[in-house]
């Protein structure tokens, strides 16, 4: 008699206990594969169509662009897999850089105590969403969706609608210099990648966010603090949009009502998405950071083509699509074969 499969979160599965057991990828290690192949296509791709930017400086700067979005899908990452969606994340990062460039006026000694109070403000609006959420069974998309306007109201009243002041020298170091060729932003971007990525796959915090995506009720009847995971979720979602404000706003320097808004909340669901990651729980941080830059990389490309904002919508909207039909192919094929071959009359 066979053993038990069983599977992990992010992880490889056990086909088999025994010495020399073969051991398969999961659905995310597909996915991350497939993402990479897509990634390497389209770097070859925007060599062809925009000769000169087949280039490592051409890469890297894709990459640092890759950044701010990539952070905010992380965060996005921990509350799809619970089920939920937060529509805040745009206005969280607006709001950062508004008060962030004000209180700095450009002063190095600002620096550290406004970022740590703007990443406790963040987080804070992080978890009083996921506490409304948890709490009341107010909708994810309500709560977040109401959210967005209180934010966008309170940095609109604080600045008197006239955003003013500059950075700090070390958000403009964060944003915009290099050590090197390598941007600072994408050293720090790879540390936080490897901080949650080891939280999802190391943690019984990070492992439990995967099966109250799953079944809610099920992680609570097994003893799981779906509440207290749901503020953690939604926590480090609001953490995570705030350090992508601050990389924006130390690339930019100056304050901008434009600078997050409807636009990464929407392209922060997306790269989740194409990241293989799904509201039943499934998924992984990799998936949203890879994700993240394939969108990145197709901006990039229509802008380098000289293709307009409206270009550029329908061929996320066409990649978003294409990369979910082709991870759902492999369900339905399995799906059909079961039906082909279970026995007649069944």
């Amino acid at each position: 008699m066979s053993e038990p499969t069983t599977n992990r979160p992010g992880g490889v599965r056990n086909v088999s206990a025994s010495p020399g057991r073969r051991r398969h990828l999961t659905r995310e290690g597909r996915i991350a594969l497939s993402l990479a192949a897509v990634i390497i296509i389209l770097f070859f791709l925007s060599g062809i169509l925009a000769p000169g930017t087949l280039t490592l400086s051409h890469a890297l700067e894709v990459g640092r662009q890759a950044v701010p979005l990539g952070l905010t899908a992380i965060g996005h990452t921990f509350v799809i897999l619970t089920g939920g969606i937060d529509l805040s994340v745009g206005e969280i990062i607006t709001m950062t850089n508004i008060i962030g460039t004000d209180l700095m006026r450009g002063r190095p000694e600002a620096a550290l105590p406004v970022m740590g109070l703007l990443l406790g403000l963040g987080t804070l609006i992080g978890v009083l969403n996921g506490a409304v959420i948890a709490y009341t069974r107010v909708p994810p998309l309500v709560m977040t969706f109401g959210m967005s306007f209180i934010v966008r109201g309170f940095y609109l009243i604080y600045s008197g609608g006239t955003p003013k002041g500059s950075v700090s020298p070390l958000l403009r170091t964060i944003g915009a210099e290099r050590i090197g060729i390598i941007p600072v932003s994408l050293l720090l971007y790879i540390a936080v990648i490897l901080l949650f990525a080891l939280i999802t796959r190391r943690t019984v915090w990070g492992r439990s966010v995967f099966f109250i995506g799953n079944n809610p009720q099920a992680a609570h009847y097994s003893g799981i603090p779906v509440k207290a995971r749901l503020l953690f979720a939604y926590g480090t979602s609001g953490l995570l949009a705030t350090m992508a404000g601050f990389v924006l706003s130390g690339y930019i320097r100056i304050a901008n009502f434009d600078i997050g808004g409807e636009a990464y909340t929407l392209n922060s669901v997306a790269a989740a998405v194409v990241g293989g990651n799904t509201f039943t729980g499934q998924g992984s941080v990799l998936g949203s950071v890879l994700g993240s830059f394939i969108i990145t990389q197709v901006t990039s490309l229509m802008t380098s083509l000289g293709v307009g904002e409206s270009g550029k919508l329908i061929m996320r909207g066409v990649v978003i699509v294409a990369m979910v039909a082709i991870y759902a192919a492999p369900a339905q094929w399995s799906f059909l074969m079961r039906r082909r071959q279970a026995p007649a009359g069944r």
